[in-house]
């Protein structure tokens, strides 16, 4: 046989077994690379928002309760008495006094807590302590806010500081309306970058990591609406309450539907939560600001706001006075 045709016969074996190899190349790593930037894509697509949004859900269904004063007393006669966290400042725990075997964190200390312990916070009003609830609650701590904070647990003036609701002194007389203000603007939600883990309990915990309280007196909010600065009002009180009167331009979302109703709130824009007393509202302010939105808690709640339409408001008169350490 001739050279030409053994080369002939040559390039074709070459070629076929080099087709026959290339898939086994590519099992063996070939195709690695490809396989790697999937990979990466994955990763780059994990939402923060999408993580932190669920962990709240989750919470949102099993909210914090808020214990009464009577029966975190006898909790403690009892014996029985669940991690008690006092989240005043450390002079004030240390001055004016403070519920027998509380102890004092910071709000930024609050993911040190054992997580074996029932924990119950307060704080003065039960504002501060409903935020600090909500967070710990979407960690998955098993934990009650105290009504009314230090100001449900006693009168005494040397230790409340005159931080307690005071009809005569915070209640104001702003203007109430009965329209019915809808949202016809769809939002997009806030974008999340607190860490570069992808961890879901990383991420939760530096969402967590990222909120202290906030607030706003009825006066300020009240110029606010007079200088018509671009803000959303929600009141989460229940929808017949908020027809009969509400703060004018508030658009009514109830608890249970918070966080089902996002897009109803501009995430460029200060969102100004309120309830009755500012329990409610400071769960929704810390639950808000943890998914990227600016939310402040309106200070006593629309007790502060007017005496139309407002119930539930903190009245010393009923305050029983518990023994301070």
């Amino acid at each position: 046989m001739r050279i030409k045709d053994w080369l002939r016969i040559l390039l074709v074996f070459c070629v076929v077994l080099l087709l026959f190899t290339m898939p086994m190349l590519t099992a063996c790593g070939g195709g690695g690379g490809e396989q790697e930037e999937e990979e990466e894509e994955e990763e780059e697509e994990v939402s923060e928002f999408d993580i932190v949004l669920e962990a709240a859900q989750d919470y949102w269904a099993n909210r914090a309760g808020n214990m009464k004063a009577s029966d975190l007393q006898l909790a403690i006669a009892e014996g029985n008495a669940p991690y008690i966290v006092d989240l005043r400042s450390a002079a004030d725990y240390a001055a004016t006094g403070h519920i027998d075997e509380a102890v004092n964190l910071a709000f930024s200390q609050l993911t040190t807590l054992p997580e074996d312990e029932e924990i119950l916070v307060y704080c003065y009003t039960g504002q501060s302590g409903s935020a600090a609830a909500a967070l710990l609650g979407v960690l998955g701590y098993d934990v009650q806010n105290l009504r009314h904070g230090m100001c449900g647990w006693t009168t005494d003036p040397a230790v409340t500081l005159s931080k307690c609701f005071d009809a005569s002194r915070d209640q104001g007389d702003y203007t109430v309306e009965t329209t019915v203000n809808t949202v016809t603007t769809t939002y997009d939600y806030p974008e999340l970058d607190n860490t570069t883990s992808s961890n879901e309990d990383t991420i939760i915990l530096e969402a967590v990591k990222t909120v202290s309280p906030k607030f706003i007196t009825a006066a300020d909010l009240n110029l606010k609406i007079a200088e018509g600065e671009d803000m959303t009002i929600i009141s989460v009180r229940a929808a017949d309450v908020y027809a009969v009167g509400h703060i004018p331009g508030a658009i009514n979302i109830q608890m249970d539907d918070l966080l089902n109703s996002l897009d109803k709130i501009d995430p460029d824009a200060p969102v100004y939560v309120y309830c009755y007393t500012g329990h409610n509202a400071g769960q929704a302010m810390a639950i808000l600001n943890m998914l990227g939105y600016d939310a402040y808690s309106l200070k006593y709640g629309y007790c502060s706001w007017s005496s139309v339409n407002a119930s539930s408001c903190y009245d010393a008169s009923t305050v029983t006075d518990y023994p301070i350490e």
